[in-house]
């Protein structure tokens, strides 16, 4: 991590040039000491209501803090989200949050903006900086181990004469670090079960259509499996389809049934989870992701730049410790319930890391108004 003595003269350095520059004014990069009043923040803003959800809390958020958050879409471009990163910097922004979209060409202006003083906190999508002082964001492997686990006991409920089991596991793009980290996170758990196994690993690229047809003609060539995971929403949606498509889909209790689990809730899954049709969905606390960023971005700043406001790696915190306030937004008293805890403090990256926990999504609460997809859908 950047070193917090010289992090925060820098910071004290640039409020004195600008109290130079500037007659008769005393105020820092964004209008005041100390204080945190103007953030900027750059994300990717494409894959529906999921980011819809994420990005809305944190403007949901800042206006509840008094605080003005100004978001730049990175329209899916490196360079444009370095460009913004580096505008953010150089204006009159006292902290900087950034869902990274390519995390080796985003660092250095992360940390040209840390070295002016400038805090950068990351959301959602990690960066390789180890400048900044702090990542908020679930763990992809955790959320792949925990769908395995809901598939484990779901097999034996649905087939309980049966002493093996196949199944198939539909993950995301070669190379993509959580397409990797979710399916590994099933693949580890699946292997050190006798009676399971993982007959075959699917592409589905994280796309529906392509899942779907991935599945259907996987099927047709080869046989029913009995169960299926996906690694997204939208690869899940894909495989459902692909049932309807196969005669396939029938509620978990009826003849036939394929256990079918997979990461991420939705406007369309939290409803097919209650019908029974998707047995269980690990989903993401995603608009409590920048509230406590934001959380701990207002404390740092307020403290003057200092690290020590920041939990230490190893620790845990509990909503005793850190308290989202909750607020009314879409018709539903937001935040209330702290659906992110425990939060463990790991380190990734060479920086802390606020991993989250997750919901698991059944047929006894996949109508809570605490799951995103119930609130944006």
């Amino acid at each position: 991590m950047v070193n917090t003595n010289r992090r925060t003269f820098l910071k004290a350095a640039g409020a004195a040039v600008s109290a130079t520059a500037v007659a008769g004014c005393s105020a820092g990069p964004g209008g005041s000491d100390n204080t945190l009043e103007k953030v900027g923040m750059s994300a990717y803003v494409r894959g529906g209501s999921w980011i819809t959800a994420y990005i809305e809390a944190a403007r949901f958020y800042a206006e509840d803090l008094g605080i003005e958050l100004e978001v730049r879409p990175n329209q899916q471009s490196a360079q444009k989200q370095v460009q913004d990163i580096r505008d953010f910097t150089n204006g009159d922004h006292d902290a900087i949050l950034v869902g990274v979209w390519s995390t080796g060409a985003a660092e250095g202006a992360i940390n040209q903006a840390m070295e002016a003083g400038t805090p950068v906190f990351a959301t959602n999508a990690d960066t390789s900086s180890s400048e900044i002082p702090l990542y908020v964001g679930f763990s992809n492997y955790d959320g792949g181990a925990a769908s395995a686990e809901e598939m484990i006991p779901a097999l034996e409920e649905q087939y309980p004469d049966k002493d093996n089991y196949r199944v198939l596991n539909v993950r995301g793009p070669q190379g993509n670090q959580s397409a990797n980290q979710r399916s590994q996170g099933f693949l580890d758990v699946m292997a050190e079960q006798d009676n399971i196994e993982v007959v075959q690993t699917l592409n589905g690229e994280y796309a529906r259509d392509v899942a779907q047809s991935t599945v259907q003609q996987w099927v047709n060539a080869n046989g029913v499996v009995d169960g299926i995971y996906s690694g997204n929403l939208s690869m899940g949606l894909g495989v459902v389809q692909a049932m309807r498509n196969e005669d396939l889909l029938v509620p978990k209790g009826e003849d036939g049934h394929v256990v079918l689990t997979q990461m991420d809730g939705s406007p369309e899954v939290n409803p097919l989870v209650g019908e029974g049709m998707i047995d269980a969905a690990v989903d993401q606390p995603n608009y409590f992701y920048n509230p406590i960023a934001m959380q701990y971005m207002k404390q740092y700043v307020e403290a003057g730049n200092d690290d020590s406001v920041i939990p230490e790696v190893g620790s845990e915190v509990t909503a005793d410790d850190l308290t989202i306030e909750s607020g009314q937004h879409k018709g539903v008293e937001m935040w209330s319930e702290p659906i992110w805890e425990p939060g463990i403090i790991r380190e990734q990256n060479g920086h802390p890391w606020f991993r989250t926990n997750s919901v698991v999504i059944t047929q006894e609460n996949y109508d809570q108004p605490f799951l995103w997809g119930n609130v944006w859908g």
